[in-house]
C-alpha cells in the first residue's frame, strides 16, 4: 500500500512542479529528475527505487521509444541517415578511446579503465527525445539525425557493456558477442515488413470493435517485441522503437470511421505515455544514491570528475562537426551528451561485480547526472536556431 501511495505522490508532484517550473523556463525533464533526487536516497530518502516504480519507469521509456519510432523518418534520404551513422560512430568511439587512454595515465587498472570508458559511450535516447518533443523540434532534420545516432549508440553501448563485462571475467575480448548483437539487431529490423502485415491484419479485423481494442493490440505489440529485443540483444527499447516505426505507414482499410478509430487508439496510448513517462525520469533521480561515497577522497574525485566530465562532453560535441550550420552542429553535439540510465547501468554492474570501488562508482553516477541535466538547458537556449 505504501508503494501505491508513493506512486500517487510522484504523479502528483510531477504534474504540479513540472508545469510550474516550466513556466519559469525550466524543462520538465529537469524537474522530474530533480524530484527523484530530492525524494530519493540522495536527499530526504522518502522513496527508494523499488520494483513497482521500476516497472512504471520501464513502461515510460518504452513508450518514449515507441513514439520515437513513430516520429523518425528513415526514408528521409540515404544522406541524412548516413549522417546519423557517422554521428553515432564518432560520438561513441572518440570519448571511449580518449577516456581509456586517460584512465591508464591516471593509473586505473585495466578493468576500471574499460568500465569507465565504456560508461561514456552510449547516449540516453529517452532524455534526447523528450527534450526535442518539449521544444517541438522532433520533426527537424537535426532531430532525425540524432534519433538515428542515439539508437545506434545504444546498440554500441550494449556491445561495449557485454564486452567489458566479459573481459573483466576472462581477460579476453570476445568479438563473437559484438557480432551476435549486431546480427540479432539487424534481424529485428528486417522483421519490420512482417510486423506491419501482422499489425495491419490485427487492426483491420478489430475495426468492428472500438479504439480501446486497437490500442490494446498496439500496447501488447510494444511490450512483446521489447521482450524479444531484450532476450536477443539485451536492449528492450529497440523493440519498442521498431514497433513505432512499423506503425508509421500501415495499409489500413480506407474509411473515415476506421481512420478515426486508429487516431483515437493512438491518442489513448499517448495518454498512457503521459502517465508513465515522468516515472522514467524520476527513477533516474531516485537511482542516484551516493551513500557509499567517502568525502575523505573528495579532492581526488573532483579532479577525476573534471577530467572525465570534459571528455564526456567534448567527446560527444565533436560528433556533429561535419553537419552544415554552426547551430545544427552544436545541437547534434549537445543532444548526444546525456548518459542518464545508460551510465547508471554501467556503474551498477561495475559496483556489484566488484570492479569499481565506491569512488569510481560515484564518479560515473555524477557524470551521468550532470550530462543528463546539461542537454535540456543547452538545447532550450539554441532551439530557435535549429533548422
Amino acid at each position: 500500500m505504501l508503494s501505491i501511495l508513493f506512486i500517487s505522490l510522484v504523479l502528483l508532484f510531477t504534474q504540479i512542479f513540472g508545469k510550474w517550473f516550466q513556466s519559469f523556463g525550466i524543462p520538465q525533464l529537469i524537474t522530474y529528475v530533480t524530484l527523484g533526487i530530492v525524494l530519493g536516497p540522495c536527499v530526504f530518502n522518502l522513496i527508494k527505487p523499488n520494483e513497482i516504480i521500476y516497472v512504471f519507469a520501464e513502461i515510460g521509456i518504452l513508450f518514449l521509444l515507441y513514439e520515437s519510432g513513430l516520429e523518425i523518418n528513415l526514408k528521409s534520404g540515404f544522406k541524412t541517415n548516413l549522417k546519423g551513422v557517422f554521428v553515432a560512430i564518432i560520438g561513441s568511439f572518440v570519448p571511449f578511446f580518449i577516456a581509456l587512454a586517460t584512465a591508464k595515465l591516471l593509473d586505473y587498472n585495466q578493468n576500471e579503465s574499460f568500465f569507465l570508458a565504456g560508461s561514456l559511450v552510449a547516449t540516453s535516447i529517452g532524455v534526447t527525445l523528450k527534450t526535442f518533443m518539449d521544444l517541438k523540434k522532433q520533426h527537424t532534420s537535426v532531430a532525425n539525425i540524432v534519433l538515428v545516432a542515439a539508437v545506434i549508440d545504444d546498440i554500441i553501448g550494449i556491445i561495449m557493456l557485454l564486452l567489458v563485462s566479459n573481459f573483466a571475467q576472462t581477460k579476453t575480448i570476445n568479438l563473437e558477442i559484438a557480432f551476435s548483437v549486431i546480427l540479432y539487431a539487424t534481424i529485428l529490423f528486417l522483421m519490420v515488413p512482417f510486423i506491419k502485415i501482422l499489425l495491419q491484419n490485427a487492426i483491420n479485423v478489430s475495426f468492428d470493435k472500438d479504439a480501446s481494442y486497437v490500442s490494446a493490440i498496439i500496447f501488447f505489440a510494444i511490450m512483446a517485441y521489447s521482450f524479444v529485443s531484450y532476450k536477443l540483444v539485451h536492449l528492450n527499447i529497440l523493440g519498442a522503437f521498431i514497433i513505432g516505426y512499423s506503425l508509421q505507414k500501415l495499409n489500413l482499410s480506407k474509411t473515415s470511421k476506421q481512420d478515426n478509430l486508429f487516431k483515437k487508439a493512438k491518442l489513448q496510448l499517448k495518454t498512457l505515455q503521459n502517465f508513465f513517462e515522468p516515472f522514467f525520469f524520476v527513477y533516474i533521480g531516485l537511482s542516484f544514491n551516493l551513500s557509499h561515497f567517502s568525502f575523505s577522497t573528495f579532492g581526488g574525485l573532483l579532479i577525476s570528475l573534471l577530467i572525465f566530465l570534459t571528455i564526456a562532453i567534448l567527446g560527444k560535441m565533436v560528433s556533429g562537426f561535419f553537419i552544415r550550420g554552426f547551430y545544427n552542429k552544436l545541437a547534434i553535439g549537445l543532444s548526444m551528451i546525456p548518459r542518464a540510465e545508460v551510465g547508471l547501468i554501467f556503474a551498477t554492474i561495475g559496483k556489484t561485480s566488484g570492479i569499481l570501488n565506491n569512488e569510481l562508482y560515484a564518479l560515473i553516477v555524477i557524470i551521468s547526472l550532470l550530462t543528463t541535466l546539461i542537454t535540456p538547458f543547452a538545447l532550450q537556449l539554441i532551439s530557435p536556431k535549429i533548422s
